[in-house]
Formats: structure tokens, C-alpha cells, sequence
């Protein structure tokens, strides 16, 4: 499997399902489908977070041009906030343990972080089939393995507390991020689930905060 990949594209899904300026001058969720959905030849399984960013017609403004794990969470937070939310997100980045490309480290790690998002999306709810749907065929090209991994994913029991707990050591901030994305915490249910996550990996609530301003989010606590 290549979950880095398939992590960037759903990534790209769950921001524009939740309205990023960006996004949205993409066509939403429904653009962002068809033109990942629509290439062929493989741009979105080369070049990065940028690459895809540039076959959506977004500017890059916070990826540095990096294709590892760091880049797709700037990248994203550069989309939401601008060069400033990039910035405070590689500020985050660089109290993490570095995930090297192309290791069994890395996979483990998106992996994750598809967990996460997916969690996070179902916080609510469940992903009704009509969103399902949309998300699987933003994700189109994934092969068999990684399509079965994500259907698992959608069916297992949000637990953000197992989630924490299957999280190594150093990749807290990776794998929590990669929830706020999936998410606009504007309701009790998802509030909470944010909430269970960041206790159960002990992050302190200032650098919960500091996450959610990175990546154009309302804050989750009042300090």
C-alpha cells in the first residue's frame, strides 16, 4: 500500500467538504472529485501535496515544495490561513520526531492519520452513503488494499482513545491534526470527540489551540 497518498487526497476531500476558501474556488468537494478522480497517468501519486495542489488550480502557499507528511499538514494549513498558519503549523512540526519518506515509519504514521480523519468525520454521525460515495471516488485510484483498508476504517467504532494509543510516541501532533482537518468543531459531538483525542495523547490545550489556528479552525479551549 501507499497510504501517504491516499492520506493527501482525502485530505484535500475533507478540506474542501468543510469549505476552505481555497477549496471552494476549486468547486468544493464535488471539483476537487472530478479532477483527482478524472487524471490519469499518475499526478496524483507523484509530486507531492504540491503537485496536487497545482492539478486543483490552488497555490501552493505553505508545502515548501516537501512531499512528506510535514508538507501535506502545511500545505493544508497555508490553504486554510495563509503563509501565517503554514508557519505556525511547521513551528508545531518541529516538536515532532521526523517521519522519513518512503519507510515503513511513514505508512504506519498515514495510516493513522486516515484513521483520524475518518473518526473525525464520523464524530457526529455516520459518513451517510452519499458522502461515502464522494470520498471514495476522490480517491479513486487507490488499489484494492487501500480501498479495503479505508471501508474498514468507515466501519470500525470511533474510539479516540485507541486511537491515541496506537499513536507512536513523537506523532501526536500528525495524527490529531489530521482530525481537525476532517472537521469544523462547531458542534458538542465533535468538540468532544477533539477533546477525548487531545487528553488521551496529552497534548496540552495551548498546543491544541495553536493547532486549530494553524489549520483555520476555531479553538477548542478557553485559556
Amino acid at each position: 500500500m501507499k497510504l501517504k497518498n491516499v492520506a493527501m487526497q482525502m485530505a484535500l476531500a475533507m478540506a474542501a467538504a468543510k469549505g476552505v476558501q481555497a477549496f471552494e474556488k476549486a468547486g468544493g468537494i464535488e471539483g476537487v472529485r472530478r479532477k483527482l478522480s478524472g487524471s490519469k497517468g499518475g499526478t496524483t501519486r507523484s509530486g507531492g501535496f504540491g503537485g496536487l495542489l497545482s492539478q486543483l488550480g490552488i497555490a501552493d502557499t505553505g508545502s515548501g515544495g516537501r512531499t512528506d507528511i510535514a508538507g501535506l499538514l502545511n500545505g493544508l494549513a497555508g490553504t486554510a490561513s495563509g503563509a501565517s498558519g503554514a508557519q505556525k503549523m511547521r513551528g508545531l512540526l518541529d516538536t515532532t520526531r521526523e517521519t522519513p519518506e518512503d519507510t515503513p515509519e511513514e505508512e504506519q504514521v498515514s495510516g493513522l492519520m486516515l484513521r483520524a480523519m475518518i473518526q473525525a468525520a464520523r464524530a457526529d454521525g455516520e459518513i451517510d452513503a452519499a458522502e461515502r460515495k464522494s470520498l471514495m471516488e476522490v480517491v479513486g485510484d487507490a488499489d484494492p488494499e487501500e480501498t479495503a483498508f479505508i471501508e474498514r476504517q468507515m466501519a470500525e467504532p470511533v474510539d479516540p482513545e485507541a486511537l491515541a494509543r496506537d499513536t507512536p510516541e513523537g506523532h501526536e501532533i500528525e495524527v490529531y491534526t489530521a482530525s481537525v482537518i476532517a472537521i469544523q468543531p462547531d458542534n458538542r459531538a465533535e468538540a468532544e470527540y477533539l477533546d477525548r483525542l487531545a487528553r488521551a495523547m496529552d497534548l496540552e490545550q495551548r498546543v491544541v489551540n495553536q493547532i486549530h489556528e494553524a489549520q483555520g479552525k476555531p479553538p477548542l479551549y478557553t485559556l
